[in-house]
């Protein structure tokens, strides 16, 4: 269902688009009237959930982008064991499921919990860095400690 692309690392779903061709023909098809061949039905039948499938596997992927790209680079490695665990999350996608696996209903909300997970953690940990530290930094950096004529 996923694949990780082997120079940049980054996640792409595994959806042929050709697969989409195949559903608007067989339709075509079947309004004409003409006999479609037994794995087209087959396909033509799965239609909703195919594109289901699809449209939320591409957002797990547009939504681990987001909320990577949303961590501090000096918070980064504090987070690590969070990443690894949202990537543990995400391997049954790229090493075991199939589009016609049972359990990936199961997998995008195991997923999905994951995401939500990090997205708070790190909008906290943010938050923190900003409003008390950076802010409180910078107030004491205006204080003068010693004045010299």
């Amino acid at each position: 269902m996923f694949i990780r692309h082997y120079q940049n690392l980054k996640l792409y779903v595994n959806f042929d688009s050709e697969i989409l061709t195949l559903i608007r023909e067989a339709k075509c098809l079947a309004r004409i009237g003409i006999e479609i061949p037994e794995s087209a039905k087959i396909v033509l039948l799965q239609e909703d959930k195919f594109k289901n499938y699809n449209n939320q596997l591409q957002y797990v992927v547009r939504e681990r982008v987001r909320v990577v790209n949303k961590i501090r680079p000096n918070t980064r490695s504090l987070l690590a064991p969070h990443i690894d665990d949202l990537e543990r999350r995400l391997r049954p996608g790229i090493c075991s499921l199939t589009w016609t696996s049972m359990n990936i209903e199961g997998f995008l909300h195991h997923v999905h919990q994951g995401l939500n997970k990090l997205d708070q953690l790190i909008i906290n940990i943010n938050d923190i860095m900003e409003n008390r530290i950076e802010n409180n930094l910078k107030a004491l950096s205006k204080t003068v400690l010693v004045d010299l004529p």
